[in-house]
């Protein structure tokens, strides 16, 4: 038979439980605003039944319960929405930092506006290019003079410096972010780490860490964004517990299906720490990442980061797909860079050549002098840079505006026949007019005012020009640049909308599992009160039947 004391212990148990209960709900109450908490509930388990199978088992009717016990604390968190979160976030990092790179270089060339009036108040490129080229026409016309030209020239030519700066100098932020993010990546894995070592010094003795498990996801959400990893959780052993979820390895996965572990649950010491190398050229692009653990060092090429933050800010700086070929050199400043410098070279060389053929203001002499390089362009270190040549900025008398004439010429024919020749061969003309031979003596190689060469150069915005394996006008290889990087701009942002909304969804779906709601706690806690005050009831009774037998019984007749 059970003991008349019996109710009492399946009281207290009932006590217990239901204070465990309340506790657990006053903690989620507590932390309803902590970030990256996860809400709390008791597993309430029966204990076991009385009497238990045995050969001195008593005779009773049946087995009689014995109450309840805490079996353990678990958060409420859905794995399977962690996986899918942290996948998202590294798509979501990648296509942010990509579309915020494009977004300031649209903003450095500037050649998008919403309003007529804006672009008319604009200096951007297209304009000023359009302006440079009116001007020769309309100092071929008489409309204008050789000053206006000088400052127009001056102007095209400190746009192209400004732009080019300015990329270099936006590039050398990136880089900047660049570091700061392996900084960054770093300090998670130590976190993440040293949590590792904390939960496994708990685990064994048959604790939760619950508030442990969410300070290491939080990290490692942080860390999902910034690179592409996996995380699977292992037990600690010892006497934990069903419910513990373990320590974490954190493993990277790389663009070609590698795996990289960078934090092992188990082993404290082996954390990885990155570290990343730039080649020693004018672009000074990512060449590797070094990924150090322990004594153990391993070389990664820039181009096996999948996805992440981390990523879009090294493939918008500049990298090399291949770390063994220096030529390799990839990236959306490094080809910014090199379109720029290929439509200011071809600019550049165009008008030279045309300006070197023409005539400049006859001297105090009388002679005339075929026109040198209008500008001067120079490609050494990064960025490039352009300039008029010191001789017209010192005397506007030096632009070559003047045309030949061809009275002037002993043989007429042989000089239109080199102006028939596609392309031209302006070595070969500037040649022919340096061979004073060609021309008659006491004529004047070119008339004052006739600025026709003013018009050739003018013309030039209309001329197909080589752009490596192409031809193209100079003004649509501009264009198209621009219209390109418009192009990649809203195909990075568009990518980044998409993938910031799935992982928006993922994570509000993991909140609807985790988060704290504070009506459903005020439930929880009226219902353990409630069960509180019932279990303590019991013992009220239990100790008023007592009583009676106690103090109650055998007094008959007294």
């Amino acid at each position: 038979m059970s003991s008349t004391f019996f109710g009492l212990e399946t009281a207290r148990r009932g006590i217990n439980a239901q204070r465990y209960g309340l506790q657990t709900t006053s903690h989620n109450i507590a932390n309803a605003n902590t970030q990256g908490y996860s809400r709390q509930r008791v597993n309430l388990n029966p204990t076991t039944a009385f009497p238990t199978a045995g050969m001195n088992q008593p005779s009773i009717p049946g087995q009689i319960g014995t109450g309840v016990e805490g079996g353990s604390i678990q958060r409420i968190r859905d794995q399977f929405l962690d996986v899918q979160f942290r996948s998202r976030a590294a798509d979501s990092g990648f296509w942010h930092a990509s579309y915020k790179s494009f977004e300031r270089m649209e903003d450095i060339f500037n050649e998008s506006f919403k309003t007529p009036e804006s672009e008319a108040q604009s200096s951007n490129i297209s304009k000023q290019l359009n302006q440079f080229w009116n001007a020769w026409s309309d100092l071929a016309s008489g409309k204008e003079s050789k000053s206006v030209l000088k400052e127009e020239a001056n102007t095209i030519a400190e746009s192209f410096n400004s732009v080019a700066r300015d990329l270099v100098e936006t590039r050398g932020q990136i880089k900047e972010e660049i570091d700061a993010t392996q900084r960054e990546i770093n300090s998670l894995l130590d976190s993440i780490n040293e949590i590792n070592v904390q939960i496994r010094g708990v685990e064994p003795h048959g604790y939760v860490p619950n508030d442990l498990y969410d300070r290491q996801d939080a990290l490692i959400d942080q860390l999902s964004n910034l690179i592409d990893i996996t995380v699977t959780r292992s037990p600690s052993g010892g006497q934990a517990s069903k419910v513990a979820e373990g320590a974490a390895t954190i493993t990277m996965r790389g663009a070609d299906g590698s795996r990289t572990e960078l934090v092992t649950y188990n082993d404290p010491s082996n954390v990885a720490s990155f570290s990343i190398n730039y080649n020693d050229s004018d672009f000074e692009e990512v060449s590797s990442m070094t990924v150090t653990k322990g004594t153990e060092t391993t070389t990664l090429d820039a181009g096996d980061l999948a996805k992440g933050e981390w990523s879009g800010l090294i493939k918008a700086f500049g990298y090399l797909e291949d770390s063994t070929d220096p030529n390799s050199i990839e990236g959306d400043y490094v080809w910014a860079l090199n379109q720029l410098k290929d439509v200011t070279q071809a600019f550049a060389r165009e008008v030279n050549a045309v300006h070197s053929i023409g005539y400049k203001e006859p001297n105090a002499g009388g002679q005339m002098e075929l026109g040198g390089d209008f500008f001067t362009f120079s490609d050494d270190g990064i960025p490039f840079s352009l300039t008029v040549n010191e001789e017209i900025l010192a005397n506007t008398d030096n632009i070559a505006s003047l045309g030949v004439n061809l009275d002037s010429l002993v043989d007429k024919t042989a000089y239109q026949e080199l102006l028939k020749q596609s392309p031209l061969d302006y070595t070969a003309i500037q040649a022919f007019l340096s061979n004073d031979n060609n021309f008659k003596d006491g004529t004047p190689k070119a008339i004052t005012g006739n600025h026709t060469n003013a018009q050739l150069i003018s013309e030039i915005r209309d001329v197909k020009v080589s752009f490596g394996t192409e031809s193209k006008q100079i003004g649509t290889f501009y264009r198209d640049f621009v219209g390109q990087m418009g192009s990649k701009g809203k195909q990075a942002a568009q990518n980044y909308v998409n993938s910031d909304l799935l992982l928006f969804s993922i994570d509000s779906r993991r909140q609807e599992v985790s988060n704290v709601s504070m009506d459903e706690e005020l439930t929880m806690m009226i219902q353990y009160q409630h069960a509180y005050n019932a279990a303590a009831r019991s013992i009220t009774v239990a100790d008023e039947m007592l009583d009676r037998i106690i103090n109650g019984m055998g007094v008959v007749g007294r």
